[in-house]
């Protein structure tokens, strides 16, 4: 996220105040910009149980801000994992979904079980789902033996169509337009408290 400060604005205290008192200004905006970052930040947060099945704290912990100072005042919100671009986006991409891998789809697939990790596993191979068919699967034995029973543990699909529904970019826009000013004026009232 970046929200820009027009010094131009019509706001009276901002304009009042930035030529009488740069330094306490910059401070004031940084904080501003910073703590309207962590809003934004706290409210995709708070929005991604009603967007997606939540099955652990590793997306949430994952969208991360960056903090303004004074002498850069630009604050960002981002989200560390790539594959969450398509769910903003939409479009085509690739996916393996798990089966036995996960007991119920609220369950959480552990990296123990994910794809890469149980092919390095004794009894676990990759082949179709049935013969003479193009859809590859990730098959588990019960045994060694190769007439033994197999458990279907993941379907890989490589045209998924995927609908936009993170919303990251609309909700931070619009937390920054909500709350920059606000924050702002908090700001600029404890650093003016603070130099007096």
């Amino acid at each position: 996220m970046r929200v820009e400060v027009d010094t131009e604005s019509s706001h009276e205290k901002f304009n009042r105040v930035m030529g009488q008192l740069p330094k306490q200004v910059r401070y004031a905006s940084a904080l501003a910009l910073t703590r309207t970052a962590q809003d934004a930040q706290e409210e995709v947060r708070r929005q991604l149980p009603s967007r997606f099945i939540m099955r652990s704290q590793w997306v949430p912990k994952g969208i991360r801000i960056q903090r303004a100072t004074k002498a850069n005042l630009e604050s960002t919100v981002r989200v560390l994992d790539d594959f969450m671009a398509l769910q903003e986006t939409g479009g085509i991409g690739e996916t393996s979904v798990p089966i036995g891998a996960r007991p119920k789809p609220t369950s959480r697939t552990p990296p123990s079980k994910w794809p890469g990790a149980l092919l390095k596993k004794p009894k676990h191979f990759i082949a179709p789902i049935k013969s003479g068919s193009d859809q590859m699967v990730l098959w588990r034995r019960r045994s060694k033996k190769k007439s033994s029973p197999l458990t279907l543990m993941y379907v890989f699909k490589d045209q998924v169509k995927i609908q936009p529904r993170f919303g990251f970019a609309e909700t931070v826009e619009q937390v920054g337009l909500e709350r920059f000013m606000i924050r702002f004026e908090e700001a600029l009232d404890q650093a003016l408290a603070s130099s007096s």
